[in-house]
């Protein structure tokens, strides 16, 4: 039932599209037509629109079209200054380029694009450009750069409020997101997205999304029908609206989906079907693409290397011709796979490398795995497995940096494989443990054979046969499967008929063994070919099929590197004298019958007697004659050997000339190196002496002007705070002293008015009150003598006697004022007094409070009070603030005051917290490290 309603779906379907395509064909050429006849009536501005418009119409359809009408709009648009359409062609030039492949084109005109809209502030355009970049990265697989135009054109598209722009940019976030693995943030970006394309019918980002959403699917198991729905809206919608690059792309995409679950038939007819779109509108990138996944089907799969190559070939001459050198490098790397499967191990080993040089100096991880991995099976198949476990540990290690399950799946086979060589069999074991840990529904087939043969092969090399055949049997079981991968198949059969030879089953043997031949032949592979032809012919020896093995030996001799040579003559005399010995034995017995045979005849017929005797004289001859040409030709294949051995001798003895020449010429190399650099580290070494001495010198001179400088500073010092000293002795002595006798005096007389006595004596008071006041400010406080807490406290206390407001103060850490510099200690003395006093004499307060704290090499006073406040702008020139401010800045501080009239007044000062011993190092390294420039510009 499901079928048939399934099959009705498609039928409406197509009925719909084949009624749909014409008319919307026929819409599209109106379109054409229509912007074809305002272009031959328009000039200007218009004429320039009109071209935009024609550019537009063929973005995803023809993209030479693009270019060449974006071109006459850049011309016109110059000619009148008309910057945003530059812009916007420039934006049409670079999207045609990312669709033909060719990146760098498409990254000048974006810069281009980018440097207009930037200048003019055209949001909706320089939105649209970023979206366009954001593609642009992602294809040159630049994710970082791809998010952030992605998020850049999203954040001015919500600014605006443009609901197709958002729409766009969230489509380009969903592959981000996915390619990060944050597949359920992707997923619901997609259907948001999607819902907005519905709405608005935007035909292209419902394409866009439809395959995501596949993509997605299938990323987390989903099954074939779910995502197959999604790739048929797209392809639909595509169809209907004839656009060719989401065709392609989408046929694309299901080619790789069906690869991926082992439908590799329905993949390659995808592939041909994407390619032939791709090749009708000169989408080069994606052709590339398309002839790489066919040309890994055929290797990997079908085992087929002629198709492989040619595959391969093929994308590497169009990566040639667009200039595309990381498909380039790539290719290499495949080109020398297959080289390596066929046994042209140097050729192989040479592109890999080429391959390899490319992706290690542009740092890209993405290819050189795999690259390591190819040249690991090199050097295993050429039994260098040092070499061979060394690449695949590299190949290891960046699959798990990029958290690939299948990559580390086949590194740790082939380490497990080369461990099995090496005879260690537990961390074989080990690593083949890992490989079948990851096997889950979706393992394919291929990779479930490896295992297979890889635990067999362990199991034969400890001699546990029957466990061997265990796993080969389970293999044998997925006859289907194996079907299919020619490659595979050949190993297996392989390792069935080593095993049944070693359990002396040689029929069984040479069974397996012709099978594994059959495909080598087929897929052209030199070494398995080569393999499966020595084995065969051990295995006719043991039939006693002599003619047979010496067969199969010569045509494994003639595959086998010459490397072997000698070993092979060996053998093939070897096998041929067997041969020629039981042949000669067949003779002789016949022989015996003969002479059997005329003895009788003799005893029968004496008349014959004469011919007998001639017959068997005969017989002896050819005998004598068949065993002289056996000697000789041992004779021959031993001189032949001797020569051999001769010229081998000879061409070693060469080598090791050459190689003791060239080990002197590096040995005088070395010694010419080795004095030149001790002659310049001598000298370094003199240079640095020299140096070093004047620059001490200078140094302890320097230290000496420091102390000298001190001294005079801190004498200065001391000799300004005497003279304050004495000024206020006179000031409290004298002037102080006189007040308070003529307060005293007052007091005394009488008959003048009580109000008018009060008054004067008032006045004097506050007179005297100041005068005691100034002397105070002048003595300096007991800084040595007293902490800077108790300094404090004791003044408040004095001043709380004589004002009308409360006083509370708070020291935080009180310990931590008693270790600054005592000039700070003086002038935050100063500072709170000066403060205090202004206070009294403006602020009319009933509460005033200060807090001192030391926090992150920071001094902080805040003084706070609830007096009638003043304006900052007005009161900023009196005396008071700017003796305040001036000591301030002296200390290298900040001022800040927050007052408002009637609000009262806060007052914070922010000093840099400096100790007495730090002040005298900072200023010594100070002029230590001017010292130390001027010995290096001396």
């Amino acid at each position: 039932m499901k079928n048939i309603f399934k099959l009705h779906f498609f039928v409406i379907l197509f009925f719909v599209s084949a009624i749909s395509l014409p008319a919307i064909q026929a819409q599209k050429r109106n379109v054409i037509d229509s912007l074809n006849s305002r272009l031959a009536n328009s000039s200007g501005e218009d004429r320039a629109s009109t071209l935009l418009a024609l550019a537009k119409v063929y973005q995803n359809k023809d993209q030479k079209k693009t270019i060449k009408y974006a071109e006459r709009v850049i011309e016109l648009s110059e000619k009148i200054n008309d910057q945003v359409n530059i812009g916007r062609a420039h934006t049409l030039i670079g999207d045609a380029y990312i669709i033909t492949g060719k990146y760098k084109e498409s990254a000048k005109h974006f810069e281009i694009a980018k440097t207009i809209f930037s200048t003019i502030k055209s949001e909706k355009d320089e939105a649209n450009l970023y979206r366009y970049m954001g593609e642009l990265y992602l294809k040159t697989h630049d994710d970082q750069n791809a998010k952030e135009y992605y998020h850049k054109s999203l954040t001015i598209c919500k600014k605006i409020n443009d609901t197709d722009g958002i729409a766009w940019s969230m489509n380009g976030l969903v592959e981000i997101y996915s390619d990060d693995g944050k597949n359920e943030k992707a997923k619901s970006f997609a259907e948001e997205a999607l819902n907005f394309a519905k709405i608005l019918n935007d035909n292209n980002l419902q394409i866009n999304l439809h395959a995501k959403i596949a993509d997605l699917i299938a990323k987390q198991n989903g099954s074939i029908e779910e995502v197959s729905g999604h790739h048929e809206k797209a392809l639909s919608i595509a169809k209907r609206i004839d656009n060719p690059r989401a065709i392609s792309g989408i046929t694309m995409r299901r080619a790789l989906f069906f690869s991926r679950r082992g439908k590799y038939d329905e993949g390659q007819k995808y592939y041909l079907e994407a390619l032939k779109v791709c090749q009708k509108h000169g989408y080069y990138k994606n052709i590339i693409n398309i002839y790489t996944n066919l040309g890994i089907t055929a290797l990997i799969v079908k085992g087929d290397y002629q198709k492989s190559l040619e595959y391969f070939g093929n994308a590497l001459e169009i990566s040639k011709q667009v200039e595309d050198q990381e498909n380039e490098a790539s290719l290499l790397g495949m080109l020398g796979a297959v080289h390596i499967e066929q046994g042209n191990y140097q050729k192989g080993i040479e592109l890999l490398y080429e391959s390899l040089v490319f992706y290690e100096k542009s740092n890209d991880k993405r290819e050189l795995p795999g690259i390591y991995n190819n040249i690991g099976e090199a050097f295993f198949l050429l039994n260098d497995y040092k070499m061979a476990e060394e690449n695949y540990k590299k190949s290891l290690a960046i699959f798990k940096e990029k958290n690939k399950v299948t990559g580390m799946m086949v590194a740790n086979l082939n380490l497990g494989r080369t461990k099995v060589k090496q005879k260690e069999f537990t961390t074989a074991i080990s690593y083949l443990d890992q490989v079948y840990n990851e096997f889950d529904e979706n393992t394919s087939p291929r990779q479930i054979l490896l295992y297979y043969d890889a635990m067999a092969e362990c199991m034969r090399s400890q001699g546990k046969n029957t466990e061997a055949l265990t796993y080969l049997n389970k293999a044998l079981e997925m006859d289907k499967e194996l079907g299919k991968l020619k490659k595979v198949a050949i190993e297996l059969y392989t390792r069935l008929g080593m095993i049944y030879y070693e359990l002396e089953d040689y029929k069984k043997s040479e069974h397996f063994f012709q099978k594994s031949l059959k495909l080598s032949l087929e897929t052209k592979s030199r070494t398995e070919i080569q393999n499966n032809y020595f084995w065969l012919s051990k295995c006719y020896e043991k039939l006693n099929e002599h003619e047979k093995g010496l067969l199969y030996y010569k045509k494994y001799t003639s595959i086998k590197d010459s490397i072997f040579s000698l070993n092979k003559i060996k053998q093939i005399a070897d096998i041929q004298i067997k041969y020629d010995t039981d042949k000669k034995e067949k003779e002789i017995l016949l022989l015996q019958k003969e002479k059997e045979y005329q003895a009788i005849l003799f005893n029968s017929q004496k008349d014959e007697l004469y011919r007998v005797n001639l017959e068997t004289d005969l017989e002896k001859e050819r005998k004598e004659r068949d065993i002289i040409q056996l000697k000789a030709a041992q004779r021959k294949s031993l001189i032949d050997q001797l020569n051999m051995e001769n010229s081998l001798q000879i061409a070693e003895k060469e080598i090791q000339n050459n190689q003791i020449k060239i080990q002197k010429s590096q040995l005088a190399r070395e010694a010419i190196l080795r004095n030149i650099a001790i002659a310049g580290g001598i000298l370094a070494l003199l240079a640095s002496f020299f140096t070093i001495m004047y620059y001490r010198q200078r140094l302890k001179t320097q230290k000496i002007i420091a102390k000298k400088e001190i001294e005079a500073i801190n004498a200065n010092h001391d000799g300004r705070e005497k003279e304050r000293e004495r000024i206020a002795k006179e000031l409290h002595d004298g002037i102080g002293g006189n007040l308070a006798a003529i307060k005293l005096d007052l007091n005394k007389l009488s008959g003048v008015s009580d109000s008018d006595l009060q008054t004067i004596i008032k006045n004097v008071n506050g007179t005297y009150n100041e005068v005691r006041a100034l002397s105070h400010h002048l003595i300096p406080p007991k800084i040595l003598n007293n902490t800077f807490e108790k300094l404090i406290n004791d003044y408040l206390a004095d001043l709380s006697k004589t004002c009308t407001f409360a006083i509370h103060n708070d020291f935080f850490p009180p310990s931590g004022f008693n270790q600054l510099e005592d000039t700070i200690k003086i002038e935050l003395y100063r500072i709170t007094q000066e403060l205090m006093s202004n206070i009294i004499k403006h602020a009319y307060a009933e509460r005033v409070d200060l807090q001192f704290t030391i926090l992150d090499e920071t001094i902080k006073l805040i003084i706070e009070d609830d007096g009638i406040g003043f304006d900052v702008e007005k009161s900023s020139k009196g005396i008071g603030l700017s003796n305040i401010s001036s000591r301030t800045k002296t200390l290298g501080g900040t001022m800040y005051i927050d007052t408002l009239r009637n609000r009262g007044t806060v007052i914070e000062i922010n000093i840099p917290f400096i100790e007495k011993k730090v002040i005298a190092k900072r200023n010594l390294l100070k002029r230590s490290v001017s010292q130390f420039l001027n010995v290096i510009n001396f």
